[in-house]
């Protein structure tokens, strides 16, 4: 299976996160918890949903990876406990649109890192790939769901 990659600059990213330890499928309740704990008004500085896995599946166990469910936020919004403020400067970045399923997601990195990265000239930035979740699985067919694999690169 092949993905699109396009390479574009990204401004920076404010995220408003809760950590997540364990299968990354299994952080759905993680985005729950973190919906719970933003108050009303504050609904207004959320721009999306994103999510960071910290660790590659093929080299950590299941049990030990890390994540963070995340929403992207405005500058406005006030950052309190527990929620954790993660940043993303702008940049050069891939971007991967993947159509579909989540359970596409672990091969569409596979292939971004096994098959793309290496052929791409390109270097890679200090920091984890994240992903941003366009449309809303509540509300989305499986075979709908859009997801932004963004890889942050050097120069």
């Amino acid at each position: 299976m092949a993905f699109e990659i396009e390479l574009t600059h990204l401004p920076s990213v404010r995220l408003a996160g809760l950590p997540h330890k364990g299968p990354y499928p299994t952080i759905g309740p993680i985005f729950q918890e973190l919906a719970g704990l933003i108050p009303e008004p504050s609904w207004v500085e959320v721009e999306g949903a994103a999510m960071i896995g910290h660790d590659d599946p093929r080299e950590v166990a299941p049990e030990e990876l890390r994540s963070h469910a995340c929403f992207l936020v405005g500058e406005g919004f006030a950052m309190f406990p527990p929620l954790e403020e993660i940043r993303y400067p702008a940049g050069n970045y891939a971007v991967m649109r993947v159509k579909g399923p989540y359970s596409l997601l672990p091969e569409a990195y596979r292939w971004l890192s096994e098959e793309w990265f290496p052929a791409s000239g390109q270097r890679h930035r200090d920091l984890p790939a994240y992903e941003v979740y366009l449309n809303d699985p509540a509300n989305t067919k499986p075979e709908d769901l859009l997801t932004e694999i963004r890889l942050p690169l050097k120069g």
